[in-house]
């Protein structure tokens, strides 16, 4: 049994002038997310081999405050080709995988996440199995085979769905 974790990095800060996309870091809101999403975390006992993250500044921030407190979580690899990546990019990583790992999380951004985490769990359908997928959530999945070459669309149950509480709107 094979598990995904896909986590949208915290809300962003849209206020301060930034250079690129990638330098735009956690707003207090963010901050707050990844907070509860920590507390989530630690009290749920999930745990993954593997972390591959984004490389831009919101999501290596959102997982360094993971990393706080939940000692067990994996030193995160930075991925380029997580940035603006959508959900064929995104297979494309998991299918790379070595059968060895046995859980990974994506640290990345919306609308791959989303779109990703549908499809595996609904096949290519039009409509998506989340209305949102809100900064700072976290989705598990179940894969039942023991390669990540066989990972395909619709081929996963889902495990949890995880927001935010009552942190500001969205």
């Amino acid at each position: 049994m094979k598990h995904i974790y896909l986590l949208r990095h915290g809300k962003s800060e849209w206020d301060l002038p930034y250079e690129t996309d990638l330098e735009r870091t956690l707003s207090r809101r963010g901050k707050e997310q990844s907070k509860a999403l920590r507390e989530y975390l630690k009290e749920s006992r999930f745990e993954f081999d593997q972390c591959l993250v984004s490389p831009s500044e919101r999501t290596l921030k959102t997982y360094s405050s993971l990393r706080k407190e939940v000692l067990r979580l994996p030193k995160p690899e930075i991925r380029e080709n997580l940035y603006d990546a959508d959900k064929e990019d995104l297979l494309f990583v998991l299918h790379g995988l070595p059968s060895s790992t046995r859980s990974v999380c994506l640290v990345g951004h919306n609308r791959g996440l989303e779109e990703l985490g549908s499809s595996l769990v609904l096949g290519e359908k039009e409509k998506s199995l989340f209305q949102k997928f809100p900064t700072a959530s976290f989705l598990g999945l179940s894969f039942s085979e023991d390669s990540w070459k066989n990972l395909s669309w619709g081929s996963c149950q889902l495990v949890v769905f995880w927001i935010p509480g009552q942190i500001g709107k969205e």
